[in-house]
């Protein structure tokens, strides 16, 4: 006898007193008893097989819902991971420039941005107004004014001053237009604010 025969025969066996009460059972049933006692079975089978559906579609609803949880987290977290890159290489590049400029100050840049322009005798003055450290970053501001150039040479030296790389910030720029000789040029006044790493700070 094989091993599954065997345990056929031994759950028959088990099962054979339970067997013999089920068949008393509905042999003392009338017949309206008997459909009766097979309908609530039955209903009682569906309910069973019922739950179980209900609770598989409500379990795999809920691993949906985590699956796509997740996927959002993984998204926003790629997204994160390019925008530190992106973060970095912006830091890094501006530390270049930090790094380029140490040794001018700002005076001297704007002496040769002047030079550029042809109005180096109209730079009247660049006066230093304050200082101020915040981590490792040094700000100086500084008060700037150009005396009676022309418009062209204004706007040469702005973009000289703005477009070189050196790390500056121009903050406020007062135009006035005056007149000397019949002809008229521009006085220009400005708030610059410059930046440059403290010393021991770099590298």
């Amino acid at each position: 006898m094989s091993v599954i025969d065997n345990f056929r025969a031994r759950a028959g066996q088990a099962l054979a007193p339970f067997s013999v009460r089920f068949e008393a059972f509905l042999a003392s049933l009338t017949p309206r008893d008997r459909k009766l006692f097979f309908g609530l079975a039955s209903g009682a089978v569906a309910a069973v097989l019922a739950g179980v559906w209900w609770g598989m579609n409500s379990a795999l609803d809920g691993m949906e819902t985590e699956l796509n949880s997740t996927r959002q987290i993984l998204s926003e977290v790629v997204a994160l991971g390019g925008e530190y890159t992106e973060a970095q290489a912006s830091a890094q590049e501006l530390e270049s420039k930090l790094r380029s400029y140490s040794d001018t100050d700002l005076s001297a840049f704007l002496e040769k941005a002047a030079s550029s322009a042809q109005i180096r005798s109209n730079l009247d003055s660049v006066r230093e107004t304050s200082v101020s450290e915040q981590g490792i970053l040094e700000t100086k501001n500084y008060s700037v004014t150009v005396k009676k150039a022309g418009l062209d040479q204004i706007i040469n030296f702005l973009y000289e001053t703005e477009g070189a790389g050196y790390p500056l910030r121009i903050q406020s720029a007062n135009f006035k237009t005056v007149r000397a000789g019949g002809e008229k040029f521009i006085t220009l006044k400005m708030d610059v604010a410059s930046y440059r790493l403290l010393e021991g700070e770099e590298g």
